[in-house]
């Protein structure tokens, strides 16, 4: 009887395992009825027993008209998705809130394959990355991801790779965007993640929730987002603090900023909301567009709706000039692709035709011209290298902030961060380059073990402010699942064991 009831427990124990992943989180129950989104604007999400609908704004969710290689979701919106936990029966459209055309995924997530480096920086910060199965690893910057892929290299593919598309179809779900990063061919397995397109520095900041949702980790993603929010709204004040300041080098007058590249033939001024937001926020103002385009430049909407400015190479130079001398601080967005090295920038002065007489950000000593390519990764085998601007900033609005503002005011501020994502364009060895082996966990024991489950801390900028790491439980899935399984089991083994030895 005894073996019985010993069978009976474990056999349960694997069909409990075999449901849901051993590392997973319970159901988050407790949050039945709320929805906690309050700075992105693209989703929001409603709870249920025991199942999560993830609705995207359906004007601001869309697929790529342009870029999406699947001809039948160019230009339609992001359908809703329906996460119900595993172990349980799977939701229909007769049930409560779901609507016709969700999709539908099991959570905790167990295989994820990820088409590009943004989503990673958030799997980090939630210690999920155990899930990932399939990734395109040659844009990552993170120390940690690139350790990930140098102990597991069978997860490591190109998305042009040939193998790509089969070895994706064996996963439970895609994180892409809404430009078809990675995607293989089965909406189904779909989920946008469309941070690059949300439109405020905290916005995208509160995506690390988004990606909670396909782990039942809400808890400890607000319990970050806090602190982040804090930090950021801190460093805000400060800046706002250093507008009005007589003491600083700009004498009480709020100083100017702006974001440029060239890119097409076209030297552009990009006035995206969330870096006018970043300007701002550093106590600085953004330099404004005249009312009617310079000769030969063109306005233009950024897909956020903020107005850009497009400039002809060489008999548009005089407009775009006239907006650039008004600036004190110009970040430089030229792009240096594929290596990002700051060797190779060929100068301000050089990319944009202008010299220290017309451009008075670029006279000053040292020129006030930056760089986004302050942090990147080594070369990958194809080298191509990861720059943390394009993936790890969006997760770290702080840190980009409390670097702005170092940037504008210069002696006036420091922060306990310092720069990181943005360098003075003038100090080649202000970029910093970063490998696997910048991972904390190298050289530890069973570093390659230990990087699934790890979280990682973001940094904190402010005056004495400290990340205060997320207290987690040991209750998981597996376990909260096995116990209820197999105390039925038990049961049952007991009572019929008698009857069973019979025969």
């Amino acid at each position: 009887m005894f073996a019985l009831a010993a069978l009976a427990a474990a056999l349960c124990l694997e069909v409990a395992v075999g449901d849901c992943p051993s590392w997973g989180k319970p159901f988050p129950s407790n949050l039945a009825g709320l929805d906690k989104i309050s700075y992105a604007d693209f989703f929001d999400v409603t709870y249920y027993d025991q199942y999560k609908v993830l609705e995207y704004s359906p004007v601001l969710s869309m697929y790529s008209s342009t870029w999406h290689p699947d001809a039948a979701l160019k230009g339609t919106s992001v359908p809703p998705i329906v996460l119900y936990q595993c172990g349980t029966t799977k939701p229909t459209t007769s049930s409560p809130g779901v609507p016709s055309n969700a999709r539908f995924f099991e959570i905790p997530v167990k295989k994820a394959t990820v088409g590009s480096s943004v989503p990673l920086p958030f799997m980090e910060l939630l210690g999920v990355t155990q899930s990932i199965d399939l990734l395109d690893i040659s844009l990552t910057s993170s120390p940690c991801m690139q350790l990930m892929a140098q102990c597991f290299p069978e997860m490591h593919i190109k998305t042009s790779n040939a193998t790509w598309t089969a070895r994706a179809n064996q996963t439970d779900l895609l994180f892409s965007d809404a430009f078809g990063a990675g995607y293989f061919g089965d909406a189904q397995k779909d989920v946008p993640f469309q941070i690059s397109l949300d439109r405020g520095t905290l916005d995208r900041a509160e995506w690390v929730k988004f990606m909670a949702l396909f782990y039942n980790e809400e808890e400890q993603a607000e319990h970050i987002f806090e602190q982040v929010k804090a930090d950021y709204n801190a460093l805000k004040t400060i800046g706002n603090q250093l507008r009005t300041d007589p003491s600083t080098q700009y004498n009480g007058e709020q100083p100017k900023a702006i974001f440029v590249t060239q890119w097409g033939g076209k030297n552009i001024i990009n006035n995206a909301i969330y870096k006018s937001r970043f300007i701002d926020d550093a106590g600085a103002q953004v330099v404004s567009l005249p009312a009617t385009a310079p000769k030969n430049c063109t306005f233009a909407s950024n897909n956020d709706g903020s107005k850009t400015m497009s400039c002809d190479i060489g008999d548009g130079d005089a407009g775009f000039k006239s907006i650039l001398a008004e600036a004190d601080v110009i970040i430089d967005e030229f792009s240096l692709w594929p290596t990002h090295a700051a060797s190779a920038y060929p100068g301000f002065g050089t990319v944009y035709n202008v010299t220290p007489q017309e451009v008075p950000a670029l006279a000053r000593n040292p020129p006030n011209i930056f760089r986004v390519d302050g942090y990147i990764s080594d070369p990958f085998e194809d080298g191509t290298v990861g720059m943390g601007w394009l993936d790890i900033q969006q997760s770290e609005p702080q840190q980009t902030l409390a670097g702005l503002m170092e940037a504008i005011w210069d002696a006036d501020f420091t922060s306990t961060c310092g720069q990181k994502y943005i360098r003075r364009a003038s100090d080649n060895n202000a970029q910093q380059v970063v490998s696997h082996s910048d991972c904390p966990l190298v050289d530890s024991l069973g570093h390659c073990e230990r990087i699934h489950g790890r979280a990682r801390s973001p940094p904190m900028c402010s005056p004495g402010k400290v990340f205060e790491p997320f207290e987690t439980t040991t209750t998981t899935t597996g376990q909260v699942e096995a116990s209820a399984a197999c105390g039925v089991g038990m049961f049952v083994a007991l009572m019929l064991g008698p009857f069973l030895s019979a025969f």
